[in-house]
């Protein structure tokens, strides 16, 4: 079956499953209620990150049945679990932070055979192979990505059109190799496109109609990381590992800042606030939509850094070194527009 025909199949199936999801969501209370710091004025649906998980695997278990992919179903069932009960009540950051792990451990490594075997040349010493703590940087990593990919679901549109983006990247690398699975980047696409659809402000749809919800966008940072791991990991490796750092560029960038910040501020790593690249964007004065639209092209910025550099066989030394200098530029910056932000905020209260 065509790649193609994969997409467009998988794009039907999202956009029908979130049709009937619809009324079971809403009949059972599975919803986002407008209030607090959400600014929606609708109760909305969170069936996105199910319809995509379903839609995926409905498709990959008819194409693509193999112990790989009964992996990435495992753990893809893990997280929609995990996120679906984020959804209705908080759960501890023990009990996430397990449940992620298992999700890796034994769908990612054990069972889909995905890890990080090394970390590449960032020294300039020659590849560091990890050996025996290959499964613990794989954990540190994918957690991290996935959590990620969490954190800056905020905005419509957001962790979606950042996933659709850097899949469509890996697509355009691997097509032609056995890097990664095709058909399976193709039901993603398609998956993500349906959801897409029904969540981004258009002329004729003002508001969402459906929400990732936590299911969703770590069923997303699952499913990019796997992708990327995969991407950058043996004799077929279409990018570097420090390629696929600035492919996360952008939202590693912003949870590794506002983590920083908070606990600078004697807070919590993992509380919620409104301080993210995207927050920053909509405080001076763009529209959600514009919002988005920035933040996908500096999250595009990044991945074009990225992709620049393995495509033009920089050293990946220098390419760590130069995402290390553009992330502490991206923390300059952003205290300096936040600091700016608060003095006019005081001084216009001080005028009134």
């Amino acid at each position: 079956m065509s790649p193609i025909l994969v997409a467009c199949l998988s794009f039907a199936l999202s956009s029908v499953t979130i049709l009937l999801l619809r009324p079971i969501c809403i009949y059972f209370d599975h919803v986002d209620s407008p209030g607090g710091r959400k600014r929606h004025g609708l109760v909305t649906p969170l069936s996105g990150g199910l319809a995509i998980s379903l839609s995926v695997m409905l498709l990959g278990i008819g194409l693509i049945p193999s112990q790989m992919f009964a992996g990435f179903a495992i753990g893809l069932c893990i997280l929609l679990l995990l996120g679906a009960m984020d959804d209705r009540n908080h759960v501890a950051a023990t009990l996430r932070l397990a449940l992620q792990a298992a999700a890796v451990v034994i769908g990612m490594c054990l069972m889909g055979g995905v890890q990080l075997h090394s970390v590449g040349n960032l020294l300039g010493t020659g590849n560091l192979h990890l050996g025996a703590w290959s499964v613990v940087f794989t954990l540190f990593a994918a957690v991290g990505i996935i959590n990620a990919v969490n954190m800056i679901d905020g905005m419509d549109g957001l962790a979606g059109g950042f996933s659709l983006l850097l899949v469509l990247v890996i697509l355009a690398l691997a097509a032609g190799t056995s890097a990664v699975n095709i058909v399976l980047l193709c039901t993603v696409i398609g998956s993500v496109v349906g959801f897409l659809a029904f969540n981004l402000r258009m002329p004729w749809q003002r508001h969402a109609r459906i929400f990732l919800g936590d299911a969703g966008s770590l069923v997303l940072g699952y499913i990019l990381v796997w992708f990327a791991i995969q991407a950058s990991q043996g004799p077929q490796a279409v990018i570097e590992p420090i390629t696929a750092v600035w492919l996360f560029g952008l939202p590693l960038a912003d949870t590794v800042y506002l983590m920083g910040s908070r606990l600078l501020r004697r807070k919590s790593p993992l509380a919620a606030d409104r301080y993210h690249f995207h927050h920053l964007l909509m405080r001076y004065g763009l529209t959600p939509g514009w919002a988005l639209y920035a933040w996908l092209f500096v999250a595009a910025l990044f991945m074009g850094v990225g992709v620049l550099g393995t495509l033009l066989h920089v050293p990946e030394y220098v390419m760590c070194g130069a995402y290390l200098l553009v992330f502490a530029g991206y923390c300059v910056l952003c205290n300096m527009f936040w600091r700016r932000r608060s003095y006019g905020r005081v001084l216009r209260s001080s005028k009134g």
